[in-house]
């Protein structure tokens, strides 16, 4: 869904005063620019000048706030100069890097830490919601996805939470201003639980089994927006791709059975689509259709069996002999899975903390592609 990007490792100037055009600031006609700013003191740009003067309060500087209209900024302003005018953005970055004289000792608060994903179970605005909040709640989903996610070094909290949205089916990744948020709304859980199989599959899957993999494959579709975003990650193609990709190579992380459940319970939901492939092979949609962001069910479906396979050609063998993989598109799974695996190993992997990874996972972690696979 919709990404917000961060920017990272910038080092900016800071500082602007909050009362510098008051006539009780006597500015200090002077080019030296002190390197902060003490108590009472102010910084005034010249806006036709481009000069920087410091200058103290004549008395307490706390009394001109009101009187001026004064407003609190954030943790970081900036100031920068284009052409002939001058901009300020309050708050710009949501990491702002540390400068080359600070103490090495101080806070970096541009530093990554694991333990940064946070939770909320907001109350639906939906009455006919109450009784799936409760169960949610009862199941700890939400505890759930944030143990499974802990081991991720990020560069600040990351906010979980099921919410209403006014009967509209969704889920998606956003910032709002400083805060990344990850939104799972109660009207998408109801529809993916309202799909659920009655009894368990043929091949095994429980309602359980499909209704936990479903969420989980849409929570990591949208942390993988988080990650992109966090992480700089540079994206060829459609994001939403990536997203999908990112999300079926950590469900293959979980171990061969695990993994084989969570894919096939994904892929659940479009299934319904191709049920038909060999007696109706052809499929008619609106032309609109091919203009969303997203791919289509069909396309989502043959992806993730793609990566599946690719990753492991044996385990995953019945997926060609069942046919629910093309033997054209088959061939090439194991390439793809390579440049997938390659690519976290590049711009993934140095952000997780392995050791916990690990104990999360009681398996290994984050594939190694040793080497960028060859082209075919």
């Amino acid at each position: 869904m919709t990404n917000y990007r961060w920017t990272s490792a910038i080092t900016v100037a800071l500082g602007v005063g909050f009362a510098s055009f008051c006539s009780s600031m006597v500015l200090a006609q002077t080019q030296a620019v002190p390197d902060s700013i003490a108590n009472n003191d102010s910084i005034f740009i010249d806006a036709t000048t481009f000069k920087i003067l410091p200058g103290k309060a004549n008395g307490d500087a706390s009394k001109q706030i009101e009187k001026l209209g004064a407003r609190e900024l954030g943790p970081g302003t900036l100031i920068f100069r284009s052409g002939g005018k001058l901009y300020i953005v309050d708050t710009p970055l949501i990491t702002l890097a540390k400068s080359a004289d600070q103490n090495s000792n101080s806070l970096d608060v541009d530093e990554e830490r694991p333990n940064r994903i946070r939770i909320e179970y907001v109350p639906p605005k939906n009455p006919e919601h109450q009784k799936l909040y409760e169960l949610i709640k009862e199941r700890r989903v939400l505890e759930t996805l944030q143990e499974i996610f802990s081991p991720f070094r990020l560069p600040a909290d990351i906010l979980i939470k099921t919410v209403g949205c006014d009967g509209v089916s969704n889920a998606w990744y956003q910032r709002t201003g400083r805060k990344p948020i990850i939104s799972l709304c109660y009207e998408y859980i109801q529809e993916i639980m309202n799909g659920m199989p009655k009894d368990t599959t043929p091949s095994g899957l429980t309602p359980a089994d499909v209704v936990l993999a479903q969420i989980f494959y849409a929570a990591l579709h949208e942390l993988g927006h988080a990650a992109f975003d966090a992480y700089d990650v540079p994206v060829f193609g459609r994001e939403e791709d990536a997203a999908d990709q990112f999300a079926t190579y950590m469900m293959l992380q979980f171990g061969k059975d695990r993994a084989r459940k969570l894919v096939a319970g994904a892929v659940y939901s479009y299934s319904a689509y191709i049920k038909d492939a060999k007696n109706k092979p052809n499929v008619a949609m609106p032309l609109l259709a091919f203009s969303s962001n997203h791919g289509s069910p069909e396309e989502r479906f043959y992806n993730m069996l793609c990566i599946a396979y690719g990753s492991d050609q044996q385990y995953y063998a019945d997926l060609v002999t069942n046919e629910y993989l093309p033997r054209g598109r088959a061939q090439g799974c194991r390439y793809e899975y390579q440049v997938l695996a390659y690519a976290v190993k590049h711009e993934i992997r140095p952000h997780v903390d392995q050791e916990m990874a690990r104990k999360v996972l009681d398996t290994t972690w984050m594939a190694r592609a040793e080497s960028r696979p060859m082209a075919k």
